[in-house]
């Protein structure tokens, strides 16, 4: 862009919910894990092309903002608790409202897709993802960019004391729905978490994981359906004969960014340790449903063995450790060692994360959660993004458009950045921040 980039607030409010919380609902109480997650927002970004020709672009944003705002309220009064307040280990569900937020911005949305960058994207969500509001002050906030084209981006932020990225995914898609009229809206299911972890005293022991916030560099990796296919009969072995796509992309991440460090420290190589998060909902037994609110994830972490770093093998170390998760570690939460499994397991992952002998990876699936069905009436988003990071080592994985690809968002510091985006077996499957095509 030749101009500045200008995204200028001209409306910020409380949206409430449409009828009054009961006063049987108004104490939500948080889980274990809802506890422990360290404290940041949930960030997600929905990008809306104009729709045709029109007259008049004002009306037609006045309008669209209308619906948005009454179909939020509406929302609201499902998933009451987002409008209220956090305070110690509970939700009070005082009815506060969500922060609502309207920008201009002062340029054309392919102005901003030709050549999207993290930073920059930042400006088009409501609160910064690292905020520490997130433990204590707002849940939800809403912010709607209008482009001059007619274009619009919608940055939805939500604490993750409360939810996961199931849980805002669901009330995307509800909210969505509930403005197009459908009457087919998302339930949610508020007493599972809880009541499957019941929140303790934390008082005597330290959070799972407190992320470094620091300057990191981000690059946006496009895996298409061919080259992952490609990708994972490259991965594959007589361990592993059929790799899933998060398995095959994770492990050419993970070994990338493991050369990455290495060339940074001068051909010396660190151990690794990659930290995987597991949707618990499925993983259950017996499982909890999918529309259950809260942040109902945890983690196994698996590291590199003897330098082993080639792709066939971290794959195997990827398939041995869901395995592992889903056959012994699932099984105690069920039990009656659940709170002493999950402190263990905090404690192994606080420890790691905070020494400087290893390289740390942390790496998130948010694949297969229908983010692209959220069609508020005026189509379905030709783009869903996040936004620049500012914690290195983390790998978050998303659909492309087609449901097809993978989008891999990657933040390392930026001297391993420097190495990592010119990998050649990297280049040879995935494209670096492409332009997002519409």
């Amino acid at each position: 862009m030749t101009m500045e980039l200008r995204v200028e607030t001209f409306l910020t409010e409380a949206i409430k919910p449409s009828s009054p919380t009961p006063i049987n609902l108004k104490i939500f109480k948080l889980s274990l894990l809802d506890q422990m997650t360290p404290v940041a927002y949930i960030p997600l970004i929905f990008w809306y092309p104009a729709q045709g020709a029109a007259n008049d672009r004002f009306a037609e944003a006045k309008e669209r903002s209308r619906w948005l705002k009454k179909s939020l309220s509406e929302t609201l009064t499902r998933f009451y608790p987002f409008a209220g307040r956090i305070s110690n280990n509970l939700i009070e569900c005082n009815d506060e409202g969500v922060d609502y937020i309207e920008a201009r911005v002062n340029c054309l949305l392919q102005d901003i897709l030709k050549q999207p960058d993290g930073e920059v994207l930042r400006k088009f969500l409501p609160i910064q993802t690292e905020s520490t509001e997130a433990a204590t002050g707002r849940i939800l906030l809403v912010k709607v960019n209008f482009f001059q084209c007619g274009g619009m981006a919608i940055g939805v932020s939500i604490s993750h004391k409360i939810a996961d990225l199931c849980t805002l995914g669901k009330f995307i898609n509800s909210w969505a729905a509930t403005t197009q009229g459908s009457s087919s809206v998302l339930f949610p299911e508020f007493g599972c978490a809880a009541s499957f972890l019941p929140p303790t005293d934390l008082s005597f022991t330290m959070p799972a994981m407190e992320f470094k916030y620091q300057k990191a560099a981000m690059r946006r990796l496009v895996f298409d359906a061919s080259k992952i296919s490609m990708l994972k009969a490259r991965s594959a072995s007589t361990s592993v004969p059929q790799p899933t796509r998060i398995e095959a992309v994770a492990a050419l991440i993970w070994k990338c960014g493991v050369a990455a460090s290495t060339s940074n420290l001068g051909g010396f190589t660190k151990p690794s340790v990659l930290r995987q998060v597991v949707n618990l909902r499925k993983r259950l037994k017996p499982p909890l449903p999918e529309n259950s609110v809260g942040y109902l994830v945890s983690y196994f972490t698996v590291q590199t063995q003897d330098s082993e770093t080639e792709l066939q093998g971290l794959v195997k170390q990827l398939r041995n450790g869901i395995r592992e998760f889903s056959e012994n570690y699932v099984k105690k939460l069920r039990g009656s060692e659940v709170i002493s499994t999950i402190f263990e397991a905090a404690k192994e992952v606080g420890n790691l994360s905070k020494r400087n002998d290893i390289d740390f990876y942390n790496c998130l699936s948010w694949c297969r959660f229908d983010l692209y069905e959220a069609d508020f009436g005026w189509g379905k988003p030709i783009w869903v993004s996040v936004a620049g990071a500012s914690v290195p080592n983390i790998f978050l994985l998303m659909d492309t458009s087609d449901g097809e690809g993978i989008e891999a968002w990657v933040s390392l510091s930026e001297a391993e950045m420097a190495f990592f985006e010119r990998n050649e077996e990297l280049l040879a499957f995935a494209s670096v921040d492409p332009s997002v095509c519409f």
